[in-house]
């Protein structure tokens, strides 16, 4: 397949024109940012309404393979079972009990430990041992509770609602990101979680823009141009940035340099950036020419959040026996914590009702769409007049 010459060409005409950069933007209220009733909207007409990314296929090799979720108070098991990757509420059918607490492993049993009963990796309840129940109890109506789930270009999505909107609607252009960098393919080779004392929207500002990169990174500085960016119109619920690595390094990672080649599709005027696009409303994809990283942002509280982040490469450079993922685990270990301080310290400030909103700059586009999509997917319907 032949490459193109820019990732502008698979995407739609920008408007370099649009009525951001006549003005900017601005911030929004402090209850939109910490607010007990904006948060309560959220959990309800996002999360539990729309299509949700949350892992990546290269985390379920085999059988029995399975990851776990935290999403508000609730818990969800995703495993592979028999007829391909599927989601359960994690929680057993008996009492509640929360059946797996580990964030990751593989298992061709679920068992709960508070009354032993058994389910296999299909969800199906297998034993009820250690519980008597008469003729009345039908075993095959008290499986795991299945969550709708479905896979798109390597991302396992899923949601609660039985009126979702259309998922392939709402990925719109992201297909062409995923497709040249070859998304569904790669692996990931290490996971993190961080707890951060923040609302998720804050965290999701942070990731979204490179104003701070000059104060706050010194090296993800030394590597990018936060000068040479810029941000995309995309279509879809999906958001994104471009910027430029600068013309001493081909890598984003605490050296700047590395062996590892090129994917073969990536455009040519993309194998010295970074594309920033994220799949509203929480997961962030880092594109660059050598790796992919993701990082999801979960909610847990108006006030405390989870970040979990993958790093994803080739196989072709995963099976090389000199393979090497430390040097890019290493700047953006680093940069995360810096980031947490940053948007931990920006929600104290936002929680002082007294907080009146900021102007952003014409670099900050990205944060007024956020912003401007939690709004219109949280607000009240219209009522028809008359």
């Amino acid at each position: 397949m032949t490459r193109a010459s820019s990732m502008f060409d698979l995407i739609g005409q920008q408007d370099d024109q649009r009525a951001y950069y006549d003005t900017g933007g601005r911030g929004r209220s402090h209850a939109f940012y910490t607010g007990e009733e904006q948060y309560r909207r959220e959990m309800e007409r996002i999360y539990g309404r729309r299509w949700l990314p949350v892992d990546h296929v290269s985390r379920f090799p085999e059988k029995g393979s399975y990851v776990t979720l935290t999403i508000g108070t609730g818990s969800v098991l995703i495993i592979n079972g028999d007829d391909g990757i599927q989601a359960y509420h994690n929680y057993c059918r008996h009492r509640g009990y929360r059946l797996v607490e580990e964030a990751a492993g593989k298992r061709q049993s679920l068992v709960c430990i508070y009354h032993c009963w058994v389910y296999d990796r299909n969800g199906k309840l297998k034993s009820l041992n250690g519980t008597y129940f008469d003729h009345f109890f039908d075993k095959e109506k008290n499986g795991l509770l299945p969550v709708r789930t479905e896979v798109r270009y390597g991302v396992v999505f899923i949601t609660f609602s039985d009126d979702a909107p259309d998922l392939d609607a709402s990925l719109g252009e992201f297909g062409e990101f995923a497709r040249v960098y070859e998304l569904a393919d790669l692996k990931c080779v290490q996971a993190k979680d961080y707890p951060v004392a923040s609302n998720w929207k804050l965290v999701a500002h942070n990731v979204n823009e490179s104003l701070h990169f000059p104060t706050a990174h010194k090296d993800l500085h030394r590597i990018t141009d936060f000068d040479d960016a810029g941000t995309y119109e995309l279509k879809g619920d999906i958001v994104g940035a471009w910027q430029v690595i600068r013309d001493s390094y081909n890598s984003v990672s605490m050296t700047g340099r590395s062996q590892r080649a090129p994917m073969p599709l990536v455009p040519e005027a993309d194998l010295k950036k970074i594309n920033w696009i994220t799949i509203l409303p929480n997961l962030l994809f880092g594109f660059t020419a050598d790796y992919v990283m993701m990082q999801w942002v979960w909610p847990e509280s108006p006030s405390t959040c989870i970040v979990r982040h993958f790093w994803l490469f080739h196989p072709s450079e995963t099976a090389k026996s000199d393979f090497s993922h430390e040097a890019v685990f290493a700047l953006w270990d680093k940069a995360n914590y810096e980031d947490w301080e940053l948007c931990e310290r920006t929600h104290r400030g936002l929680s002082n009702p007294l907080w009146s909103p900021g102007q952003l700059s014409l670099d900050e586009e990205v944060v007024s769409q956020i912003d401007a999509w939690v709004a219109r997917e949280t607000a009240d319907p219209v009522e028809n007049e008359g």
